[in-house]
């Protein structure tokens, strides 16, 4: 699915399921709304008057915000090896052929379209051992947006975890 702005053209005249908007209305209790008006924006704003950034990290959020381009020096310090979070290519290995929509639809309706982590609305295909290739129903499980990136980081601790949970 399209993320970002593409996300709300990609959404335009489609409609969801009675079904899935009993889902979804279930999977947002207790959250909050997004805040729409600007003067709500700023009281947010506010609320985190008491942390202190350095000088070059106002200016470098100032710039970002203005919508320039970091330089290339800082860009690569950022990127590929540099990173804290490098793990070694990983992510540009390709999906295995069995990876398909019909396969992740299939397990998202064996979990009932719940979160494994938190019982909530899920609708994330998450592979347990990270190994793409790996498309076995007994390695995939489903997850919300927010717990599947939750689980990208102690991966080891993650892959026991679910494991652990599974029902065999």
């Amino acid at each position: 699915m399209p993320s970002g702005d593409n996300n709300a053209r990609y959404w335009k005249g489609k409609h969801f399921s009675e079904e899935m908007k009993h889902k979804l209305s279930i999977a947002h209790i207790g959250k909050k709304q997004p805040p729409h008006s600007k003067k709500t924006k700023l009281k947010m704003s506010l609320a985190h008057r008491g942390i202190k950034h350095s000088e070059e990290s106002k200016k470098k959020m100032s710039l970002a915000k203005k919508g320039i381009k970091f330089s290339e020096e800082h860009k690569r310090k950022l990127s590929g090896k540099n990173n804290w979070c490098w793990k070694g290519g990983i992510s540009f290995e390709p999906y295995s052929v069995d990876w398909t929509e019909t396969l992740k639809r299939s397990i998202r309706e064996r979990d009932h379209y719940i979160c494994k982590l938190c019982n909530r609305y899920g609708n994330t295909v998450h592979h347990i051992d990270y190994d793409k290739k790996n498309c076995s129903p007994n390695n995939l499980i489903t997850l919300c947006g927010s717990c599947n990136s939750k689980v990208n980081f102690n991966r080891k601790y993650w892959t026991n975890y679910f494991y652990g949970k599974i029902d065999k």
